[in-house]
């Protein structure tokens, strides 16, 4: 019986050592998404678990005559297991989307009523008969008439997180066998070790830190391995909700959307439910929706059948375009009107003799002309320009009215000055 003592010390030592550094570990690359904050509880609960196991140990090496002391130890354990369960119940819910009610304070207060009532009824003394009839050292223990009903209100949380964490694994694309074992670990093996300890009584060798280490390094790989939890960290989850963009993540066999940011499910509502009917398999598409000119870029994610969505507004951009192309189509038709007027002033001028007296005359028209076609390279310029630069365009445009009046005037005084007006 000693040489168990002695092997459980040493197993339950190093368990509680590893898994000690394990927490810091996780400590150190902490997020603050609900999912991570719920794992993290849970893996402390499962450390308070083990070492109540521990405890009892040391009371069985170092103090065999201390009852009271052993008491305290046996009793110690239901804090952490109780806790873990609690814990793993609402991880899985927000794991499984179920987001609003884990988040509700009165359904937090009613699952932790269970560790709550557990840990008061051993740790009463006027009351710890409920829960234990008979707790001695080196004797078979006697369950009072609580500890089935707590034991099954504890069981219960963990068959409903068992439950969710299945159908959340059948219904998250590939691996589902594989998932659905992973998630299995922990509520298989820890119920099987309670049960085989409570209804044989035999308490020799302690292979909780066994399973616990199981169950942990599961979902070590189930979150941070093989991302099948897809745990966003914070600084990318603020992004998200608080881009301009609507953002959104769709099931295209069911039509409805998983998951979208804030502007997604307030501003752009309609433009959303609009749009999930018309999107492809995959690549862009533009058009307008519920009022609005939308450019969608659609990309299936890897190992899912979900699809990420990702939406720009470009109302106000198109709409700056619209006026800039009228801006540009009136300024090439001032342009057409320009090159008419001096081809009329060209042939007019074909139509004059050339006597020595016209030279004055001949050099104002070439001056014209040069002026006009400095206009000309000047209105050039500023439509690629605007073209380049739409946000510089207003100020260009401009600029290429007033050369043409300008250069339009210019010309109708040279005709006037030819007409002897």
């Amino acid at each position: 019986m000693e040489l168990f003592r002695i092997i459980n010390f040493i197993i339950q030592s190093a368990y509680l050592s590893i898994h000690l550094l394990l927490i810091m570990a996780l400590y150190r690359r902490r997020q603050s998404t609900p999912v991570w904050i719920w794992f993290f509880i849970f893996c402390i609960a499962l450390w308070v678990w083990v070492s109540g196991r521990f405890t009892e140990t040391i009371v069985y090496l170092f103090f065999p005559t201390n009852n009271a002391f052993y008491q305290f130890a046996a009793n110690y354990q239901y804090i952490g297991n109780t806790t873990a369960v609690a814990a793993y119940f609402l991880w899985i819910l927000y794991l499984s989307g179920k987001d609003r009610l884990a988040s509700s304070g009165w359904f937090r207060a009613f699952v932790f009523a269970c560790p709550v009532v557990t840990c008061g009824l051993v740790f009463t003394n006027q009351w710890h008969h409920l829960f234990y009839t008979k707790l001695n050292m080196g004797q078979r223990v006697v369950h009072g008439k609580l500890f089935v009903p707590c034991f099954l209100w504890t069981f219960l949380y963990l068959l409903a997180g068992y439950v969710l964490s299945v159908w959340f694994a059948v219904g998250t694309g590939r691996e589902r066998l594989k998932k659905i074992v992973m998630f299995s670990l922990f509520p298989i093996l820890p119920t099987a070790a309670v049960l085989i300890r409570s209804v044989s009584g035999i308490d020799r060798f302690d292979y909780t830190p066994l399973v616990m280490t199981v169950c942990v390094i599961c979902f070590y790989q189930i979150i941070f391995k093989r991302h099948y939890v897809n745990i966003v960290t914070l600084s990318i989850h603020e992004v998200i909700e608080q881009t301009e963009h609507p953002i959104g993540i769709c099931d295209p066999q069911t039509g409805k959307w998983l998951y979208v940011n804030r502007i997604a499910s307030g501003e752009y509502e309609g433009v959303m439910q609009q749009l999930i009917s018309q999107l492809p398999e995959a690549g862009s598409l533009e058009g307008d929706f519920d009022g609005r000119h939308m450019t969608v870029d659609v990309m299936p994610l890897p190992g899912s059948a979900a699809t990420l969505i990702a939406a720009t507004d470009m109302s106000d951009l198109f709409q700056e375009q619209s006026e800039l192309d009228a801006q540009i189509r009136m300024l090439e038709a001032r342009s057409r009107e320009l090159d008419e007027t001096r081809q009329n002033i060209d042939a007019y001028l074909e139509t004059l003799p050339a006597p020595e007296e016209l030279r004055q005359r001949q050099e104002l028209i070439e001056s014209t002309n040069k002026m006009a076609e400095g206009v000309f390279r000047r209105v050039e310029e500023n439509l690629e320009a605007a073209r380049r630069n739409p946000e510089d365009a207003e100020e260009a445009l401009r600029a290429n009215l007033k050369l043409t009046r300008d250069c339009i005037t210019s010309i109708r005084n040279a005709v006037a000055q030819f007409r002897g007006e």
